[in-house]
């Protein structure tokens, strides 16, 4: 079923506009025309509906938001399923921006504005955590800002539980398996890393903490040409400290971050109370605790000392991302720290990472040759991939264009019309002036003609003068 603008479904949704799509499906801005509310309405694609994972996945989202009933949380209101198999689901319309776009477009946010907002954040996995929810996919994208909401900016709501873990309930619901990492790589916690199937909510608190990393720095703690190198600096090594990239930050404000980064859950925050509350007090200008500064260093040697322990690097294993997001199934050989020297074969490196870090091992040539098949399906399957993306933007971009010829089109009629109109209406009260100014003129005429008209009275006769004595007067002619 393709939806388009001005569709309604099941009575009550009104399309209004596309804002996204991807290659599971599309967000839509949409009405509820019975009550005149705004609303957001993501589609999943039918082909994309027949897959169990996602379908699970899309379900889980739903019945995330609804277990947990935070205001932090993005409101989930109906989920249902169209013609042709596609399934959609409603949540309330976010007006605002991602924390992904805020850092984007600054560069680099201050230590106080992140940790406002994280607080923010804090709350909602409260409340998620208490739900026994564990969402796994933090990042700065599932981070929406709302520009206002209760007369307050930045108003923070958390979204996409897609990949979440209803940890309280256990069967279905539990989508983890051993030797799946799950997740955006950037912020995985080293136990997600290694693809243990036990997590608990300090893994969220571990990718809270990449992601106040991320806001101060203006970058990722750790970054790696492969998937494989991503995640064993993430195991591995040593978090890069803050003042590398910020001389000046706050070390108190640095402690807090490298002791949510800490690779032993045990010795980061364990919940997310306890972050906010030091959050919370350093913005009210306390210091941290001692404790909290010798926890944090703690945390970096243990990290170092594991590294030094292992005592080599190098990229090992098939290691495969669920989402599809990510996907390596590189061998490689492993190498002394001290001599540089090749001491280990790819398989026994690959069976030591199995052993260490629960990550699956490639034992044979024949397992080598279908990993390379397989990396050749994947590459196929994500150029094919790349080149659907471009087309759509292409198609996307023409549309743009479209749209932007016909509205200076629109705009161009527009002050046609407008001109046209002050010409008329300047034109109507000129011809208003012209009659005026007769009619006042006839007016005059017509008053002066009356005048002309009109008789002249006439002078009395004067008397004739009468003789002083009274008596008659008589002429006498000689």
């Amino acid at each position: 079923m393709g939806l388009e603008i001005g569709d309604t479904i099941d009575d009550k949704y009104r399309i209004v506009k596309l804002l996204g799509e991807g290659g599971m499906g599309a967000v839509y801005e949409g009405e509820n025309v019975r009550i005149h509310r705004r609303v957001a309405i993501k589609i999943l694609h039918a082909n994309v509906a027949s897959n169990e994972d996602a379908v699970q996945r899309f379900e889980r989202e739903a019945q995330a938001a609804g277990r947990i009933g935070s205001e932090h949380i993005v409101e989930v209101l109906d989920l249902g399923d169209l013609p042709g198999g596609h399934r959609y689901m409603v949540m309330e319309y976010l007006d605002g921006q991602s924390l992904s776009d805020r850092i984007s477009s600054a560069g680099r946010l201050s230590p106080q504005a992140t940790s406002g907002i994280i607080i923010d954040m804090l709350d909602g996995l409260k409340a998620a955590h208490d739900a026994g929810i564990i969402h796994r996919d933090l990042k700065p994208d599932n981070v929406f800002l709302l520009t206002n909401k209760n007369g307050k900016r930045d108003f923070v709501k958390i979204v996409d539980f897609g990949i979440s873990k209803f940890s309280s309930l256990g069967g279905e619901f539990s989508m983890t398996r051993t030797g799946a990492v799950m997740g955006t790589p950037y912020y995985l916690s080293p136990e997600q890393a290694k693809g243990e199937r036990e997590l608990d909510a300090r893994a969220d608190l571990y990718a809270v903490g990449v992601i106040l990393y991320e806001a101060a720095a203006g970058r990722v703690p750790f970054d790696g040409e492969t998937f494989n190198e991503l995640l064993f600096k993430i195991v591995l090594e040593p978090v890069p400290p803050l003042s590398t990239y910020v001389p000046d930050i706050d070390p108190h404000f640095a402690a807090i971050v490298e002791k949510a980064m800490a690779r032993d859950p045990a010795l980061r925050f364990q919940t997310a109370e306890e972050m906010k509350l030091a959050l919370s007090g350093w913005l009210a200008g306390q210091p941290a605790a001692p404790e909290l500064l010798a926890s944090a260093s703690a945390a970096t040697a243990a990290r170092a000392e594991m590294k030094s322990q292992i005592g080599f690097d190098g990229n090992a294993g098939t290691i495969m991302q669920t989402n599809g997001a990510w996907a390596n199934t590189n061998a490689g050989a492993a190498t002394s720290k001290g001599s540089k020297k090749v001491i280990i074969a790819a398989a026994a490196a690959a069976a030591l990472l199995l052993g260490g870090f629960g990550l699956y091992a490639m034992k044979s040539s024949e397992a080598q040759a279908q990993a390379a098949a397989a990396l050749a399906e994947e590459e196929k399957a994500l150029a094919a991939e790349e080149q659907r993306r471009e087309q759509e933007l292409a198609r996307l971009e023409a549309e743009k264009a479209q749209a932007e010829a016909e509205r200076a089109r629109a705009d161009a009629a527009r002050s046609e019309a407008e001109k046209a109109a002050a010409e008329a209406q300047l034109s109507a009260a000129e011809q208003a002036r012209i009659r005026a100014e007769e009619e006042k003129k006839r007016k005059e005429e017509e008053a002066q003609r009356a005048a002309s008209a009109r008789p002249r009275p006439q002078a009395a006769p004067r008397p004739s003068p009468q003789p002083s004595g009274g008596g008659r007067r008589i002429r006498t002619e000689l």
